[in-house]
């Protein structure tokens, strides 16, 4: 074996170690986040789901990819008045959450491709939205396949309120530098719901787990 190649195999060999510990925090992340929006785990989306098999994939250039399916990973919550089936049975007030953890914004989704950018100008972001329920929409419609993919991100820290009648779409993308402890996410997540907060015309309350509230009360 030659030396070049023993490097690259200890690159690689750091690189998975490095990769599941940092997977795992943001799995622990995620679940923080979750929990002080009040909200509950309802679905996620992958940009490379894991394929089924083996077949083929020596023929496909994005293959590699498809092994990482934590790769811009969607986490989706719904928080809702305790209805049944909320996720087919909306109510005005009701709320899905999107955490998309955006490790390298030098990728593309649509074009499954990375831009020329180098990497040390590219960001990791975690892209926090939420839509809120103000009119629902006719039955059935579900909120991941109607909602979900039925409306668009808008400009970051702006509102989407045309791609689906009755419902809005707030998003703020968090730098994930920012995140290093716990007191900077706390602080993260309440300039969020500030601004969520205005954007909608919607009370802080709405994105606080219950047994916060009375702090904004």
């Amino acid at each position: 074996m030659t030396a070049p190649l023993q490097d690259a195999l200890l690159d690689v060999r750091k690189a998975y170690r490095l990769l599941a510990d940092y997977q795992q925090r943001m799995f622990e992340l995620l679940g923080y986040i979750r929990e002080q929006l009040g909200a509950s785990a309802y679905h996620h989306q992958y940009v490379y789901p894991l394929p089924q098999g083996l077949d083929g994939l020596e023929k496909r250039d994005n293959s590699g990819r498809r092994y990482l399916p934590f790769y811009d990973l969607s986490a989706i919550w719904l928080k809702n008045g305790g209805q049944d089936a909320p996720w087919d049975n909306h109510l005005p007030g009701d709320l899905m959450f999107g955490a998309w953890i955006r490790s390298d914004t030098g990728f593309d989704q649509h074009s499954g491709q990375f831009s020329p950018e180098p990497v040390e100008q590219t960001r990791s972001e975690l892209v926090l939205s939420v839509v809120v329920c103000d009119r629902p929409a006719a039955k059935p419609c579900n909120w991941f396949g109607n909602v979900w993919q039925g409306i668009d991100y808008p400009e970051d820290g702006e509102v989407n309120a045309t791609d689906l009648p009755g419902y809005r779409c707030f998003s703020k993308a968090i730098a994930l530098d920012q995140l290093a402890d716990k007191a900077a996410i706390e602080a993260a997540l309440e300039e969020w719901r500030t601004l969520a907060s205005r954007q909608l015309g919607l009370s802080v309350d709405a994105f606080q787990r219950l047994d916060d509230r009375h702090v904004h009360s």
